[in-house]
């Protein structure tokens, strides 16, 4: 069992009075009595608080009262663009009232054609009726039968009966046909040189080789120049008896 240290043995010693600490209480009072003190000096006093109202809407008439108003009135009109960006939604007097009327009932100015074109020496032929071609072609005079001493030969009708051929190939046959055959009737156009450019059988000798000889007879003639572009006549070539074979008799 330990013994109770000795008093030069503490390095503190406890004071043996038990009375009243004066000394702490005094250090607290100090305490609060500064803390008071400062916050009486320096207090911080806050303003009354203040509303301001707000003022009252103001509205200004532009009236045309006086000179300078009317000056402004007036460039605010011309200047004002919802005047043209507005669309304007009065309706005439008397619009429900008004009858449709097309605008095709109206008769107007007829439409004006195509220009003419000029002529350009076209060597096609003319637009003619059909009917009259063929017309035409019963007008031509009728072939006598050839007798048996006859040679073919070969006439011009028409407006070709004026124009003489400049030159004609020798009438030398190729084909020699073996039974009886009738003139062979071919309508001509020639242009302004004298050239054959066009062709049509009208009438058939009944042979078609003899028909394709005479048509490639026909191209080789040269007829004499003219002015007309193109001139329209007939050839009709008459069958003689060097048409035909040895062994057949012309009709």
């Amino acid at each position: 069992m330990k013994t109770a240290p000795t008093t030069g043995e503490l390095t503190f010693t406890t004071p043996s009075d038990s009375g009243f600490p004066f000394v702490l209480f005094l250090c607290v009072l100090g305490s609060l009595l500064a803390h008071a003190a400062t916050f009486f000096l320096f207090q911080v006093v806050y303003p009354q608080r203040v509303t301001i109202p707000q003022p009252a809407p103001q509205v200004s008439l532009l009236t045309p009262s006086s000179p300078e108003n009317i000056a402004l009135l007036r460039w605010i009109e011309a200047e004002d663009p919802a005047v043209i960006a507005n669309d304007s939604s009065l309706t005439p007097p008397g619009l429900a009232e008004v009858r449709y009327r097309p605008s095709f009932a109206t008769p107007q100015t007829a439409p004006v054609g195509a220009p003419a074109e000029p002529s350009r020496g076209v060597r096609f032929p003319r637009a003619e009726d059909k009917l009259s071609v063929a017309d035409s072609a019963a007008r031509v005079p009728g072939a006598p039968a050839p007798s048996v001493a006859e040679k073919t030969a070969i006439a011009y009708f028409g407006p070709l009966a004026a124009r003489s051929p400049a030159q004609s190939p020798p009438l030398t046959l190729t084909y020699h046909a073996t039974d009886p055959v009738e003139p062979t009737l071919v309508l001509l156009g020639v242009n302004s040189q004298g050239e054959v450019t066009s062709l049509a059988l009208q009438s058939s000798s009944g042979d078609p080789q003899l028909d394709d000889w005479a048509l490639a007879y026909l191209r080789t003639v040269s007829f004499a120049s003219a002015s007309a572009p193109v001139t329209w006549g007939f050839a009709r070539v008459t069958w003689g008896v060097d048409a035909y074979s040895a062994a057949v008799k012309s009709p």
